[in-house]
C-alpha cells in the first residue's frame, strides 16, 4: 500500500522551547529546566507529525534565508518532507521563536519577532514536480493565504479536501471557508461580529457548507460536528510537561488517519490520543515511543 499523500499549508519557524517551572517576574532571571530547539509552526509541525506517522508530506511555506532556515531545511529533509518555498529569492528570513512552558500551569507563552514585509511568491498550480498527482487532503493554518490561495482554489475545483486548522482566525479566512471540506479549530477561535463561543463557530462553518467541523478545548471533550450529527470525544486526563505544538501535532496525526479512513471521528479520537502523548514529554516528538504509533502505515 502507498503511504497516505497530504499537502501542508502555512507556517514555519525555528522554536527554542524552554521547560520553566512558572513564568518569571519582570526584570528577573531564572534557568530553565530544559531546552530544546526543533523547527515550528502549525502546518510544519503537522507535517512532521504526519510524515513520523509514516505518510507521505508536502510542505508549502516560507523559509527564505537568514541563520535559522538551515536547521529547518536539514530537519525538512531528513523527514523526507518535500517542500515548496514561497519565499525562495527573496529577502524573507525564517522566523526564530522563544517558547516559554510553563510546568505550574501545563501553559505555553509564545514570543514572535516581528513580521517581515518581504514579498512571497504566490501559487496557482499544483507543478507535478512537487509530488505526481494533486494531493487529495491539504491542511491549512492559514497562513500565507494570499500566495497559497489561487493553488487552494485550483486543488479544490480538481476534488481535493482541504483542511483548516483554525488556531485563530486570520486575515482571508472568511475567503477560505467556502473551499473548506473540514474545519477543526480551537476554542479561542472567533469569527468577528459572532459570539465568543464553540457553537457559534459550528453554525458560521455550516453556513459557509463546511461539511465536517471539531472544536477542540484543550482538557475539555472536543466538539465535533458531522454533516448535522454531533458527538463528543473525552481527552485523556495527564500530566501534561509540555504542551505546545499538542495542536499540530493533532492535526498531523488526523490527516494521517483521515486520508486513510475517511472517518472523520475515529480520525479526531486518534489525533487527540497522539496530541496527548506528546503533551507529557517537552518538544512535539514525545508520542514516539507510544504503542499508537504502530497504528501507521
Amino acid at each position: 500500500m502507498n503511504p497516505p499523500s497530504v499537502l501542508f499549508v502555512g507556517r514555519a519557524t525555528l522554536d527554542v522551547v524552554y521547560s520553566i517551572d512558572h513564568l518569571p517576574s519582570e526584570d528577573t532571571k531564572i534557568f530553565a529546566r530544559a531546552m530544546h530547539v526543533a523547527p515550528g509552526g502549525p502546518a510544519t509541525n503537522a507535517a512532521i507529525t504526519f510524515a513520523l506517522l509514516g505518510g507521505r508530506a508536502m510542505l508549502m511555506t516560507a523559509i527564505g534565508g537568514g541563520p535559522w532556515s538551515d536547521p529547518v531545511r536539514v530537519e525538512l529533509r531528513q523527514l523526507g518532507i518535500g517542500l515548496v518555498d514561497l519565499a525562495e529569492e527573496t529577502s524573507y528570513e525564517t522566523p526564530l521563536t522563544t517558547v516559554l512552558a510553563s510546568q505550574a500551569h501545563a501553559t505555553r507563552t509564545i514570543v514572535n519577532p516581528p513580521p517581515s514585509n518581504a514579498k512571497l511568491r504566490p501559487i496557482h498550480n499544483w507543478d507535478p514536480v512537487w509530488g505526481g498527482e494533486a494531493p487529495e487532503l491539504i491542511l491549512t493554518d492559514g497562513f500565507h493565504l494570499d500566495e497559497a490561495l489561487p493553488l487552494l482554489r485550483s486543488c479544490r475545483a480538481a476534488g481535493a479536501q482541504i483542511c483548516l486548522d483554525g488556531g485563530s482566525w486570520k486575515t482571508g479566512t472568511e475567503k477560505l471557508a467556502g473551499l473548506l471540506s473540514i474545519a477543526i479549530c480551537g476554542e479561542r477561535f472567533q469569527v468577528p461580529g459572532r459570539p465568543p463561543d464553540p457553537n457559534s463557530i459550528l453554525h458560521w462553518f455550516a453556513e459557509n457548507g463546511v461539511a465536517q467541523v471539531a472544536i477542540t478545548r484543550g482538557a475539555k471533550p472536543i466538539l465535533g460536528w458531522d454533516r448535522g450529527r454531533t458527538f463528543d470525544i473525552p481527552i485523556t486526563e495527564i500530566h501534561a510537561v509540555d504542551t505546545s505544538g499538542a495542536g499540530d501535532v493533532f492535526h498531523g496525526a488526523f490527516c494521517h488517519q483521515f486520508v486513510r479512513s475517511g472517518d472523520f471521528e475515529q480520525a479526531l479520537r486518534f489525533g487527540a490520543e497522539i496530541a496527548s502523548q506528546s503533551c507529557q514529554r517537552i518538544g512535539i516528538r514525545g508520542w514516539e515511543n507510544h504503542p499508537l504509533r504502530d497504528k501507521r502505515a
